[in-house]
């Protein structure tokens, strides 16, 4: 009985192994969200398209990504046009693997678009790394789609270095519909350690606008921020609890090749918003991003961001709103705080190798994806209030790094990084794009 046993167990064991070893090359040697093709499809050009079949929905309708292609039945097929729908296609939300396959039919061509969908429900992890606050994580729910059309819905709790409770909606990017829209509202409470006090915050953030073209967009921007203090004077208002109502507009313009790990194209964006309230200043943003691909695996990205604000500091802009240097998500190699001012002029380059592309992988039933790229960087940037202050403001940093793509995250930044005359060398965690992060940190 127990050499029975013994034997169950050790065929266990094997069976294990089997399975891992089998996951493990499902997931190295498995196709990306793109397209991996026998033959050459150029011999293909300039034929007829006589039919487009749609393999592997689950919930979303046939018609909506037949809608979101740019090429219909009757077209003449072109090699180029595979890759720009598989961009059309997950700009969409909901698919974790995207292939395009064109095949030889009597008189033309057949493209067979090939999907799998992410859970329509998705109950994930949301994990926040901020250089003012550290770690936070909690559990976070998104709806990708509602009656067989992408849209999205999420809730989120985090709770750690700050306790953080979001709730946000946007409207899908569907290439059939010009007008598009965004509503957020978050509540958090922090503590401020850069000002020495306990804060809490109420934010509703409401966008709305139209499609100029698949590249480029304009919007209305509406706001309105409250924030309280447990510790007088720290606030513009004399009862410790400042409001603020906003209004702006932005422009966007997107040529990336994917909206998560891009490796070609442009990011270009600028605002501005209006606030009033319990003080009255300005905030403008010029936002600029280049992906330009070197040869294979390798990327260069190179990143600038001007922020301007009107105002005195202290007076129309509230102390908690002026900008802070260093850290994972500004100047790296320098701790946090090592510069502050109302104004903020940043700038990255970045080379990116990728050591093993995004490949996808289902476990559980459940569509999964990853990748890993080591990266070189190097940032330069200055904080100012004062116009002649801008000189002698600068710092900068430069380091070396892993970028490691993961489900539901997007992106988890490990750098090592070097700045400080006679510093040492600072490891600094972050999650997603560092150019995203800048926009979105809290100082």
């Amino acid at each position: 009985m127990r050499g029975s046993r013994q034997a169950l167990r050790h065929c266990g064991r094997r069976r294990a192994r089997l399975i891992l070893t089998t996951a493990i090359s499902l997931w190295l040697t498995g196709s990306s969200k793109s397209h991996a093709q026998d033959l050459p499809r150029t011999q293909f050009n300039g034929a007829t398209i006589l039919a487009i079949v749609v393999n592997g929905l689950q919930h979303i309708r046939e018609q909506v990504v037949l809608e979101q292609l740019d090429v219909r039945v009757g077209d003449k097929f072109e090699d180029e046009l595979i890759q720009r729908n598989i961009q059309r296609l997950d700009r969409l939300g909901v698919f974790s693997r995207i292939d395009i396959d064109a095949t030889p039919e009597t008189g033309g061509v057949r493209l067979t678009v090939s999907v799998a969908e992410t859970l329509r429900v998705l109950p994930a992890v949301s994990i926040g790394v901020s250089d003012a606050d550290g770690v936070s994580a909690g559990p976070t729910v998104r709806l990708l789609s509602i009656r067989g059309r992408p849209h999205e819905i999420s809730m989120t709790a985090r709770f750690g270095g700050s306790t953080l409770v979001e709730f946000k909606e946007t409207s899908p990017y569907l290439y059939s519909r010009r007008l598009w829209h965004s509503v957020r509202g978050t509540f958090e409470d922090r503590q401020n350690t850069l000002d020495d006090f306990g804060q809490q915050s109420v934010e509703v953030d409401g966008q709305i606008g139209a499609r100029f073209s698949a590249r480029s967009k304009i919007g209305a921007w509406f706001n309105l921020y409250t924030v309280s203090s447990d510790v007088p004077g720290k606030t513009l208002s004399s009862s410790d609890r400042d409001w603020f109502i906003g209004s702006g507009a932005l422009y966007e313009y997107d040529t990336r090749d994917l909206p998560t790990n891009p490796t070609r194209g442009w990011w270009n964006s600028a605002d501005f918003l209006w606030r009033a309230g319990s003080g009255s200043y300005v905030t403008m943003n010029l936002d600029a991003r280049r992906y330009q691909p070197i040869v294979d695996r390798q990327t260069l990205v190179l990143s600038s961001l001007l922020t301007l604000q009107t105002g005195t500091l202290g007076e129309d802009v509230p102390i908690y709103g002026d900008y802070s240097l260093g850290g994972e998500n500004t100047i790296r190699g320098w701790p946090f705080g090592s510069r502050r001012g109302k104004n903020q002029f940043i700038n990255t380059v970045e080379y990116r190798y990728v050591l093993v592309p995004t490949r996808n992988l289902r476990v559980f039933g459940i569509n999964l994806y990853g990748g890993l790229a080591a990266a070189i960087f190097g940032d330069l940037g200055a904080v100012w209030s004062e116009p002649d202050e801008l000189a002698d403001r600068f710092i900068g940093g430069g380091g070396i790094g892993l970028r490691v793509v993961v489900p539901f995250v997007n992106l988890v930044r490990l750098d090592l990084s070097w700045g400080q005359p006679n510093g040492d060398p600072l490891f600094q965690l972050g999650v997603n794009e560092k150019f995203v992060a800048q926009r979105n940190r809290v100082r």
